[in-house]
């Protein structure tokens, strides 16, 4: 139902009338235009009175207004989104910790303890979360994790980590990390994810493993874009989970890192008859030729941009996307008369790991 919040003017004006109608009763020897006018008088005492009742009452209408906002998680301010999510089982993701894999060189036999400590060329620190032994090639790749959450630790692969205490028989300048480097690192979660993860919950609670458990899960502790879940992906009774990494605008492939803990975390929650597999999504690039009225430069960069947010919000890995859809999101563009779209001719219909991207556009003049 609605919620309406009257004007202080409009509340003044009921606390006139309620006046004026009680001196009427209690006063008929008085003319009843004399008493309207003075309730209504910017100098009267009893105008006075009427006015600050006003105030009072607005400003109750107010906290009344903004208790009624926060009854509904998709209004409620931070606080209470926070408290209607923890209800349902859903929790504000944390700043999720940066991962990868360091190659260390040495004198072979040297022992590599856990908890050994890198920094990045940002500044971050990371360590080693597995002991390991330089083998006889005077090498031994052990995987590294961010001391601490946030998008500062991760770092592209090939970059050199010095190691913060020297360790005899290492070079202290020699951990590389390997080409997938340090990714996964991302800040606390916002409200808007929050909230938006919330509302999948509560359209579709936990069924204890059911297929839309697994993305729930991922996005608790992750900070993944896109997940999907495969039934039977190697047999029956298997579980595939197919991950996109980024955002939902620019998808990431995840590291083998990624997947390792992404894996460990699904290990604990899963159902004790699920066999689980964690796996990369593969791109599928979807390609465009467009014709679009008038044929400007501006027209063809919003049709772009509204490409662009219709892949974002629509694409799911392994999940059909209607031409039609497409079409439309093209015809909202702002500016757009009309379009002709020769490539693709059909719906797109990605393979069960694959995720539609958006491609190449080839503008062909009207």
């Amino acid at each position: 139902m609605p919620f309406p919040l009257p004007s202080p003017e409009q509340l003044a004006e009921e606390q006139a009338n309620e006046m004026a109608a009680a001196l009427k009763a209690q006063r008929p020897d008085i003319d009843p235009l004399a008493i309207d006018r003075a309730v209504r008088s910017e100098k009267g005492l009893v105008a006075a009175h009427a006015r600050a009742d006003a105030l009072g009452l607005y400003g109750a209408h107010l906290h009344l207004r903004w208790w009624g906002d926060q009854y509904m998680p998709d209004t409620a301010e931070a606080e209470h989104l926070v408290r209607h999510a923890s209800i349902w089982g859903v929790y504000r993701r944390e700043a999720t910790k940066a991962v990868g894999v360091a190659v260390f060189t040495g004198v072979p036999g040297t022992a590599v303890p856990i908890g050994l400590q890198l920094r990045t060329p940002g500044g971050a620190l990371v360590e080693t979360s597995a002991a390991g032994v330089v083998a006889g090639g005077g090498t031994v790749s052990l995987p590294v994790i961010a001391t601490v959450g946030g998008e500062a630790a991760n770092a592209a692969g090939g970059l050199s980590l010095p190691i913060v205490t020297a360790l005899a028989g290492l070079d202290p300048q020699s951990a590389t990390l390997d080409a997938e480097g340090l990714a996964g690192g991302a800040e606390e979660e916002g409200d808007v994810s929050l909230l938006e993860r919330l509302l999948e919950v509560i359209r579709e609670p936990g069924h204890g493993g059911a297929v839309f458990d697994y993305p729930i899960w991922v996005k608790n502790s992750f900070a993944a874009s896109k997940v999907e879940t495969i039934p039977n992906w190697v047999g029956l009774g298997s579980v595939g989970v197919a991950v996109a990494m980024g955002t939902a605008a620019a998808p990431r492939v995840p590291t083998a890192p990624e997947i390792a803990a992404i894996g460990g975390h699904l290990e604990s929650l899963r159902p004790v008859t699920a066999e689980v597999h964690v796996v990369a999504y593969l791109p599928l690039p979807v390609d465009f030729t467009l014709t679009v009225e008038p044929y400007t430069l501006a027209n063809r960069a919003a049709v772009e941009a509204a490409l662009a947010d219709h892949f974002a919000r629509e694409a799911r890995i392994g999940g059909r996307m209607p031409l039609s859809r497409i079409a439309e999101s093209i015809s909202a563009a702002n500016g757009e008369y009309a379009h002709e779209m020769p490539t693709p001719s059909a719906d797109i219909l990605p393979a069960p790991r694959e995720l539609p991207v958006l491609g190449v556009i080839t503008w062909v003049a009207p």
